[in-house]
């Protein structure tokens, strides 16, 4: 099969590897079609990316190590060549670029040419389960593997909106809300449940339900709690974080990724009052991510695709540090 996938490769990044991985893993022969600077002059600073040669070179230096037969073809717009190329089998898309390759194939049968068969790959995530693009690595968000490089800071305007609660939730306090929450939760089956903040895990485990996960500050309403050993000895590993009020450290993502492949609990140095937004887009789909809403009850959120990408638009809105603080 002759396979057809193009881009700019700027940054080359780990997604650009999973694509050229599939591509080369699907065809017999591929054409690479590589972006030029005079394409590009329209979306981005002409200086701001790697040279058209650089990024060949690099591309070329990464797929000869597949043993295949393929050609590097600059390309001008869009389309590329795959519009009017006979022997052409396969073309490879992403979400994004789905829309064009179908155009493309528009274009191939008024031509009385076989429309070829999209490839639809899923994309490759960062640390923090956004989209790597050479985009964000030109913006020294992450790097080339996905490796977090800033910490997020909430803004006035997200705080307001992030007191409206963004999953089921369960009004009242104390005991009869937590079994109003036990008594939902047998229902639903969920896969995991992962817990964050100090009374809700501690609630969880008195009531025989313990999390797969927890993620604990120590404190409610910024006061120190009693019952922090309680809540820990049900858990053999524990993870350390350092995250100060009103962010989400760029150590939160790495360091909750380990712990959330184990039954373990996260110690927050600081608060933990953000955390169920990387909670959520870490956990498993058909989990459940439970966190106080002071003086209203207990949210309950199943997580799905199209919860997760709410929760990264939200996400999105944060402000930027890219300076480590101190």
């Amino acid at each position: 099969m002759y396979i057809v996938i193009g881009g700019t490769f700027d940054r080359f990044h780990a997604g650009h590897e999973f694509f050229l991985d599939k591509a080369f893993e699907s065809g017999e022969k591929v054409l690479i079609g590589l972006t030029t600077h005079s394409m590009l002059k329209k979306l981005v600073r002409k200086d701001s990316i790697w040279s058209f040669q650089k990024r060949k070179k690099t591309v070329r230096d990464f797929v000869r190590k597949y043993g295949k037969e393929f050609e590097i073809m600059p390309i001008e717009d869009i389309f590329g060549p795959a519009t009017g190329m006979k022997d052409l089998d396969a073309i490879v898309a992403t979400e994004e670029t789905l829309p064009t390759c179908e155009r493309i194939n528009e274009l191939r049968k008024k031509k009385r040419l076989k429309p070829l068969r999209i490839i639809l790959l899923p994309y490759v995530y960062s640390e923090d389960c956004r989209v790597i693009s050479s985009s964000r690595i030109r913006k020294e968000e992450i790097d080339r593997q996905g490796k977090v490089l800033i910490d997020y800071k909430i803004t006035d305007r997200l705080r307001e909106e992030l007191r409206i609660p963004i999953g089921k939730i369960i009004e009242g306090e104390n005991k009869p809300v937590t079994e109003d929450l036990a008594s939902y939760i047998k229902k639903q089956r969920f896969e995991e449940i992962i817990c964050v903040g100090d009374v809700v895990s501690r609630d969880m485990i008195e009531h025989g339900l313990k999390p797969k996960n927890v993620v604990i500050d120590g404190k409610v309403n910024k006061q120190p709690i009693d019952y922090k050993d309680f809540i820990l000895k049900s858990y053999a590993k524990r993870f350390l974080i350092d995250n100060p009020p009103g962010m989400i450290s760029r150590e939160v993502w790495r360091t909750m990724i380990y712990a959330f492949k184990t039954k373990s609990a996260v110690v927050v140095r600081g608060e933990e009052d953000l955390l169920a937004i990387p909670a959520v887009l870490l956990a498993k789909n058909n989990s459940a991510v439970i966190y106080g809403q002071p003086h209203r009850g207990k949210v309950i959120l199943r997580i799905d695709e199209d919860r997760k990408e709410k929760v990264r638009k939200v996400l999105e809105g944060f402000k930027i540090i890219k300076k480590r603080l101190k």
